[in-house]
């Protein structure tokens, strides 16, 4: 598999793949289509820190999925805490080892500028709570609560 950040032709494709991501099970919240090209639009003017990858087959050079990754100063922590924000596999591509792969290419790419990695999930998601446990992450005990501004 390979890991490329997004180029500016992947819009169309980021949209469909954030459709059916927020079409899914995995997210309480709804799709909108304005939110995810800002966010695409912000990724692509460099945003300080949100980068957007595409996971693509090598054999194939189609898209797999794709990820959305952010980062804060964690004075806990004593540094950056990277936030997996999103990760979406196409059902087609599940079980075959990308989110692994993609997983460890993250540890490995950000391994000098982050402390920790950081992720949501809902618990009704019993399949990506598995491959995050398989991957070492452990409920950390807080509880996340959002509350709207606008």
């Amino acid at each position: 598999m390979i890991v490329r950040e997004f180029k500016q032709k992947d819009k169309s494709l980021f949209l469909e793949l954030c459709r059916e991501f927020y079409d899914s099970s995995a997210t309480v919240g709804n799709f909108r289509e304005d939110i995810a090209k800002m966010t695409f639009d912000r990724v692509m003017d460099h945003h300080e820190n949100l980068w957007g990858f595409m996971l693509v087959d090598a054999d194939t050079d189609k898209a797999v999925g794709y990820s959305l990754i952010t980062s804060y100063w964690c004075n806990e922590e004593g540094g950056n805490v990277l936030v997996l924000d999103e990760l979406y596999i196409a059902p087609d591509n599940r079980k075959k080892g990308y989110a692994s792969i993609f997983m460890e290419w993250v540890q490995e790419y950000y391994r000098d500028e982050a402390v920790a990695i950081t992720l949501e999930v809902l618990t009704t998601n019993q399949a990506a709570c598995s491959l995050y446990k398989k991957e070492g992450f452990q409920p950390d005990g807080f509880i996340t609560y959002t509350k709207k501004i606008k």
